[in-house]
């Protein structure tokens, strides 16, 4: 034995990351130059910034500030930064405060933030 320590080699540790590859997430962002009349619709998650005249339908909706949509959206979830002319169906609602909506709220959970603009029915569907 040595003064500082034993002289026995100890065994490397071996270190393996693992990714789940079958789980893949499609995400579809918009910037806010992006202009639609009609329907956009995917089944995972849409970071949207532009101006949409028409429907918007994902599992997650993430509306950015500046992002206008008059027209229908439905999601499990939806946050909303800009502004929102028409109605909103959903399980999950964040309204940041920097959003504005105007219309039909329909929600299972919801969360609102100081300084949001609300001009709409609130509607709590199970």
């Amino acid at each position: 034995m040595s003064l500082f320590g034993s002289s026995e080699k100890k065994p490397e540790l071996k270190t393996e990351f693992v990714f789940d590859t079958e789980t893949n997430i499609n995400q579809s962002s918009l910037a806010k130059d992006v202009k639609i009349n009609g329907s956009l619709e995917s089944t995972d998650y849409i970071d949207f910034g532009g101006h949409l005249t028409g429907t918007l339908k994902s599992s997650t909706i993430n509306l950015k500030p500046g992002s206008y949509v008059k027209g229908t959206i439905s999601a499990n979830t939806i946050t909303i930064e800009g502004e929102v002319d028409g109605d909103i169906q959903v399980k999950d609602l964040f309204i940041k405060s920097t959003a504005k909506i105007k219309g039909n709220i329909r929600y299972q959970n919801i969360d609102i933030q100081n300084g949001s603009i609300i001009n709409a029915d609130l509607i709590y569907s199970s």
